[in-house]
């Protein structure tokens, strides 16, 4: 354990020895603007130490606000306010905590810059931060994808490395090319690298897959020109302590495999998963097969091949056709990968279908032809759990109901794949639509709670509700919670084990206020 986290761990102690360790309430005054991406728990592998929170608390000048960084224990009492002034023009894009240390994002709009800074768990900012000067071509492309957040759509950019920095994933502009960049934070010591590729291809799409074993995974798409819809699919392995390539590996073969993320088994053995299609496919067209499991080692090389089939395997729990669209659900957006202490596997899931638009229809009608939305609208179905046993064989799966709710698309969506439009709804800041929160597990791997969004139309209770899917021991139980208020914006974080805190800011009252709500 680092000195910093020992330090927020001593004092949490001393509050629970002084105080009553029963849920807190917690109510913030003079919060003049607060976005929900800017508020988070503050964890410790799966256990929650504390909160942390970030809002506009006074305006100085027509120039100028004051800001406050709260760190709060994990009962909401508090450990540290940061206030600090800054130019109006700045903004926090994204946070993350990586069990030692926060990293902030800010972006000054004016001066057309990025600064990330770090404070300690204590609330103490590091003598260093880390700034990035944007060029006109990398703003205009920035304002296409990543700057067009809003408080409740947050594209994913920075992903934290347990107690050693930070992974900074973004697009980007090199010359004429279209491409993305990967930066490294250290939270340790003043040390950053950064990779951009630029050879090989006119446009480059690049997911951060996970890091294990000092390799940073990424996946990159290589397209031959801007509108190429076959793009080649690698594996690149990155030294996590030097940024240096290591290896970049094609995921064509038998198969085509598009991996999605980078997970491990309790033994420590690092795999990816995502959808696979035919080796002839075009991704964004054409339908998946089903899932793949690739086993790979430090060297890129892969250990182990698994392929789930729709119509061999997953045929045979749910009713499946095969374009890998299930009866009444949809087609299948994995969220996360849990493996229990006893070997088994579970993915979870949540469900989409493409239905017609008719806003979309209108739109083109009126414009004759032309309009920014499609003629095509996504709609957000149930959430699955399917279990596998250790070697991916498919043992089990469950379809829980949900309220649908539908999302309109750009224009052009309609001509895409089912699996990239997940990709879309998933971590587009234009689209972002599905219910899924987060799943929390225990430290043994005895239990994990799924967590997601939902909306009531019921005779006692008409309104949002917080859902929870508990695995305690091989048994199943749900859950959930009332979350209808009158606030502006609200905000559902994980807790200590079994609990959930809910966050709820009143604009009009300039008021946020907190509180704990137990789980089943």
């Amino acid at each position: 354990m680092t000195t910093a986290m020992k330090k927020l761990t001593i004092l949490l102690c001393l509050y629970v020895c002084v105080f009553a360790a029963s849920a807190q309430k917690m109510t913030i005054d003079n919060v003049r603007a607060m976005q929900l991406r800017n508020n988070d728990a503050i964890k410790e592998g799966s256990d929650v130490k504390g909160y942390y929170f970030f809002y506009v608390s006074d305006k100085i000048d027509k120039r100028t606000n004051e800001y406050t960084l709260r760190i709060v224990d994990n009962n909401l009492r508090v450990l540290k306010d940061i206030k600090f002034q800054d130019s109006k023009d700045v903004q926090i894009l994204e946070s993350s905590f990586n069990g030692t240390d926060l990293i902030f994002l800010f972006y000054n709009e004016k001066e057309k810059t990025f600064e990330y800074q770090v404070y300690g768990a204590d609330g103490q900012k590091k003598p260093f931060s880390y700034r990035r000067d944007l060029s006109k071509k990398e703003v205009k492309y920035l304002e296409q994808s990543y700057l067009m957040n809003d408080d409740d759509q947050s594209y994913k950019g920075l992903y934290a490395i347990d107690g050693k920095g930070f992974i900074s994933n973004m697009p980007s502009r090199e010359d004429k090319d279209y491409t993305f960049q990967i930066d490294f934070f250290s939270t340790e010591k003043r040390k950053q690298w950064t990779y951009i590729p630029t050879e090989g291809a006119k446009r480059f799409m690049g997911d951060y897959l996970g890091c294990a074993n000092g390799v940073v995974y990424l996946e990159v798409l290589k397209f031959g020109s801007v509108t190429d819809q076959k793009p080649d699919s690698y594996i690149v392995g990155l030294d996590f302590e030097t940024g240096k390539q290591l290896f970049e590996n094609k995921t064509d073969g038998k198969y085509r495999f598009y991996p999605a993320s980078l997970s491990q088994t309790n033994t420590g053995q690092s795999f990816l998963y995502g959808e696979y299609f035919d080796a002839t496919a075009n991704i964004f067209k054409d339908k998946s097969l089903g899932f793949a499991f690739w086993s790979i080692d430090a060297k890129g090389k892969v250990i182990n091949e698994k392929y789930v089939g729709w119509a061999t395997d997953m045929s045979k729990y749910l009713n499946v056709s095969s374009k890998g669209k299930i009866e009444d659900f949809g087609y299948m957006y994995v969220h996360n990968m849990v493996q229990t202490a006893d070997g088994s596997i579970y993915a979870i899931g949540e469900g989409y279908q493409k239905v017609v638009s008719g806003w979309g229809v209108a739109s083109k009608i009126l414009n004759r032809g032309g309009g920014g939305t499609s003629v095509m609208k996504i709609k957000v179905t149930d959430l699955i759990m399917i279990k596998f046993d250790k070697d991916f064989n498919v043992k089990d799966a469950k379809i829980y109901e949900k309220n649908s709710n539908s999302i309109e698309m750009p224009s052009g969506a309609e001509f895409v794949s089912a699996a990239y439009l997940g990709k879309m709804v998933k971590y587009s800041p234009i689209v972002g639509g599905f219910d899924y929160a987060y799943t929390q597990t225990n430290k043994d791997a005895s239990s994990f709670t799924i967590c997601y969004s939902d909306y009531v139309k019921g005779k006692d209770y008409k309104g949002g509700t917080f859902n929870s899917i508990s695995y305690n021991d091989g048994k199943v139980t749900t859950d959930k919670i009332p979350t209808k208020s009158d606030a502006t914006l609200s905000l559902v974080l994980p807790g200590k084990q079994g609990q959930v805190l809910i966050m709820e800011y009143y604009r009009k009252d300039k008021r946020a206020e907190f509180h704990f709500e137990k789980l089943n």
